[in-house]
């Protein structure tokens, strides 16, 4: 049977977009200690003495150790021998700077939350996550408003996939903020110096995971990210392929219509790679991109003739569906059939309507005009002909 596992979160980094600012973080980290459940009551006991030693009666965190890097080296050698694994979600705020959306805090904290919630699903069939109940930041109160909206209610056996704590009373909520705020030592800008280690290689056998977002298209798998279900390894890894060739290619030119094409092709890929590969984009979020990035604001007939269009002419595969409203890279058959199906809808009643014109002109003529037998038009005449 497979033993529970929870996961003790806490984060490092807060919102804020004045990165240039010292007092603004330039990386957000959030933590998970995950325990077995065989090892919890053991490990809990064991920081709890931990944090006696080191902290007296005082909270084991990070802060109240700071940049005394020797002291926090000391406590975190202590903790390394106890039973616990860590994962990580850092997010290089930086890289995000061009995702209008995002620059506000309710997108920002529902886009981080929904990376480490399905992180965590994807490691773990039976979990539990605790959080902190007295909300102490901003974003731990949207995490546990995020979560208990998604899972479900305890079992006949009382489990719960979701239940809070009191940091000041739980040391392994506390173990999670120093491990948190050590690591954003090895990341954020303006607290890294040269007194500092690499607090990755002193944790390093305690770590599962560290996952870093936005991921990037040039070395990015599908078949390696927990947000990835239902897609098909080869047709996405061809899709993304096509994508990330159109940009190596593209991202430096100067052409207005060009630097627009790449702007909606590299939140296509931002979004496929750090969502659900399921979404499908809206044409409205995709134009509002275009002109937050470049403040262009054209039609959304130009927009899928001169952007979406001119990708796809390029070769970029890219599914759209009238239906699902938008657009996206497409991850499995499915959404190529998307691709085809709404192609179809309007290529097939197009040509039939010129088959008529065309068959109605000969029919009146008697045969002696055929429309279709300019130079020009021999492609077409080779399709209703053949």
């Amino acid at each position: 049977m497979t033993e529970r596992i929870f996961a003790f979160t806490d984060e490092s980094g807060a919102f804020g977009w004045d990165l240039d600012n010292e007092t603004v973080s330039t990386h957000f980290l959030i933590t998970a200690i995950l325990v077995k459940e065989s090892d919890l009551y053991g490990l809990r006991n064991s920081v709890e003495s931990i944090r006696q030693k080191y902290f007296q009666t005082g909270e084991m965190k990070s802060s109240h150790i700071g940049r005394n890097h020797q002291r926090r080296i000391k406590v975190l050698n202590d903790l390394l021998e106890l039973p616990f694994s860590i994962l990580t979600v850092v997010i290089d705020k930086s890289q995000l700077t061009d995702s209008r959306g995002l620059q506000h805090r309710k997108p920002f904290y529902k886009f981080t939350n929904n990376i480490v919630h399905k992180e965590l699903q994807y490691l773990f069939s039976k979990l539990t996550i605790v959080a902190d109940e007295i909300g102490r930041s901003d974003y731990m109160k949207s995490f546990c408003e995020y979560v208990k909206a998604r899972v479900p209610a305890p079992n006949l056996f009382g489990e719960s996939d979701f239940s809070f704590a009191n940091s000041q009373n739980d040391v392994l909520i506390q173990l999670a903020d120093l491990v948190c705020g050590s690591l954003s030592y090895d990341y954020d800008f303006h607290k890294k110096d040269n007194r500092a280690p690499s607090y990755h290689k002193i944790l390093e056998r305690k770590i599962t995971r560290i996952e870093f977002y936005p991921k990037n298209y040039t070395d990015y798998s599908v078949d390696t990210s927990a947000l990835a279900k239902g897609y098909d390894s080869q047709i996405a890894a061809i899709c993304l392929k096509k994508a990330a060739e159109f940009l190596e290619l593209h991202q430096n030119e100067e052409n207005e219509d060009i630097k627009a094409q790449v702007i909606v092709l590299k939140y296509l890929l931002f979004r496929f790679m750090n969502n659900d590969t399921r979404k499908y984009i809206p044409t409205k979020e995709l134009k509002n991109q275009l002109q937050y990035t470049a403040n262009a604001d054209i039609s959304t007939q130009t927009f899928r003739t001169k952007i979406i269009g001119s990708l796809r002419d390029n070769g970029v595969i890219i599914s759209g569906s009238s239906v699902k409203k938008g657009y996206k890279i497409p991850a499995n058959e499915g959404e190529l059939l998307d691709f085809i199906n709404h192609g179809t809808s309007i290529i097939i009643p197009m040509l039939e309507r010129m088959k008529k014109c065309r068959d109605t002109i000969r029919l009146g003529t008697l045969n002696q005009i055929d429309l279709f037998s300019r130079t020009e038009y021999a492609s077409l005449k080779r399709y209703f002909d053949d």
